[in-house]
């Protein structure tokens, strides 16, 4: 189990100050909304008390013919996922990172469920396109993409070491006018400790430069130019050389993102990211409402 667990019970890592019951009743509570489900698993809200939870069930991936001997792998290969994630959220709450805070882990052979708090919020893409609709005053677009900016640069800095800080996974709560509160979820693929290395940044930083149509290019690179201008240099060396780095990346993601749609059909200016054609977030695959 994850070595930074602060305490097992019954075969379930608990988060700092939660109670077995509590954990219990997470478990077993059913879900309020399910909102995403796939091949590797399915993400939850559920209830309780009058508070909000995130509940992460993963799926056993392998081919069926490996299935019968999954009790013998170490839960590290078979559950690295979850325990990344949880490690993360751990070592996040020491650093005051924006992610979520880990409650409870659960490992069986057949699958792992991992518990946490509930982040506010949407996906950047999605708020921003929300905000659009509300008239969004310029001035107040152009203080958000700074503040963004700067959000960014203290998460990397503080050790947010991701290899999926994609805009969905970037979440944005507060009114178009501000404040607004940044959350980061979705920590399979991550670890925090020291700052990460250069290559490494400026892919996180291309990742969520990767954007629909509807988030004008003059507000992305003002959110670098924030990046830079709060200390970003100390990351990634001089300003010139990354910001070209980071522009042929995205331009990279772009075009992987168009040629994988276009396999399947899709060619419309915002496919594939979970928006309609008036420019108004839908609902993720498999989102619905819990039993």
């Amino acid at each position: 189990m994850p070595r930074d667990s602060h305490s097992i019970h019954g075969k379930i890592v608990l988060g700092s100050g939660i109670s077995t019951e509590l954990a219990t009743n997470l478990l077993e509570a059913p879900a309020a909304w399910i909102i995403a489900e796939g091949r590797r698993g399915r993400l939850e809200r559920i209830d309780w008390q009058g508070q909000h939870y995130a509940r992460k069930i993963y799926r056993v991936t392998s081919p069926a013919s490996l299935q019968p001997f999954l009790g013998l792998v170490p839960g590290l290969f078979r559950w690295g996922r979850a325990r990344r994630s949880w490690q993360s959220m751990q070592r996040g709450m020491h650093s005051g990172l924006p992610l979520p805070e880990p409650v409870a882990l659960q490992e069986q052979t057949d699958g792992a469920t991992l518990i946490c708090s509930w982040i506010t919020g949407e996906p950047l893409h999605h708020w921003h396109a929300r905000s659009l609709q509300k008239q969004w005053k310029p001035v107040d677009e152009f203080r958000f993409a700074r503040w963004i900016g700067s959000e960014l640069k203290r998460a990397l800095a503080g050790g947010l070491n991701t290899r999926d800080l994609a805009p969905h996974n970037v979440l944005i709560d507060g009114p178009p006018e501000g404040p607004w509160k940044l959350g980061i979820v979705d920590l399979d693929d991550s670890r925090v400790g020291s700052p990460p290395a250069r290559q490494r940044v400026l892919h996180s930083l291309a990742q969520i430069g990767h954007l629909p149509p509807t988030i004008a290019r003059t507000l992305k690179w003002r959110a670098i130019e924030a990046f830079f201008s709060d200390g970003g240099n100390e990351l990634v060396g001089d300003r010139r050389t990354a910001i070209k780095e980071i522009s042929a990346n995205i331009s990279r993601l772009d075009q992987l993102k168009a040629k994988r749609l276009l396999e399947r059909g899709k060619t419309g200016p915002l496919a594939g990211w979970g928006l309609d054609e008036q420019g108004l977030p839908v609902p993720f695959v498999g989102a619905r409402k819990g039993p």
